[in-house]
């Protein structure tokens, strides 16, 4: 087997991967202070990780180091809007590796199980987003042969007042 410490994710593993989650989380933010966590996050996390295990479109992988969950990556099918050629691909939404279990390969063996699922389901490639400020994150992600497709860049609009009362801000969902 190409990760032994690698599996799909089952739905008592939710509570382990939700603490990783906001730890991925976290990080990101301490990164990059526009990445900021929204109160509710977590609640809205608990509720979707169910429905993500039943949805054969999604994949949650789980890397375990004896018995315990210390890393999860989480990707889904994707297209591309319909004015492109049509092409099937997987998108990673999320790759962590607790921090003290890093360096030990289980962040190529979580993006090898996802590699699997997208051949097997006949997607021709895989795509992702990583912060600009992540270097770790961006050296991995060479490693494993990603490169650059787009690059996503902001202006701050310096000066904008606060915009919670305006009716794009508001959360979709629950």
């Amino acid at each position: 087997m190409a990760y032994p410490d690698v599996r799909r994710a089952q739905p008592d593993h939710q509570t382990a991967v939700g603490d990783l989650w906001a730890q991925l989380l976290d990080e990101q933010e301490a990164m990059e202070e526009r990445f900021g966590v929204a109160e509710d996050a977590r609640d809205r996390w608990e509720n979707d990780f169910p429905q993500w295990l039943d949805d054969e479109t999604y994949r949650i992988y789980v890397a375990e180091v004896d018995g315990e969950v210390v890393g999860f990556a989480t990707a889904h099918r994707w297209g591309p809007p319909p004015i492109y050629a049509e092409s099937s691909e997987v998108f990673i939404d999320e790759l962590y590796v607790r921090p003290d279990d890093r360096r030990q390969g289980l962040g190529s063996q979580l993006v090898q199980a996802v590699r699997d699922w997208t051949g097997r389901i006949g997607a021709q490639r895989l795509r992702l987003n990583v912060l600009a400020a992540n270097e770790e994150a961006r050296a991995f992600w060479a490693a494993q042969e990603a490169r650059p497709l787009t690059v996503t860049l902001a202006v701050e609009h310096e000066g904008a007042e606060d915009a919670t009362d305006d009716e794009g801000s508001k959360k979709i969902g629950f």
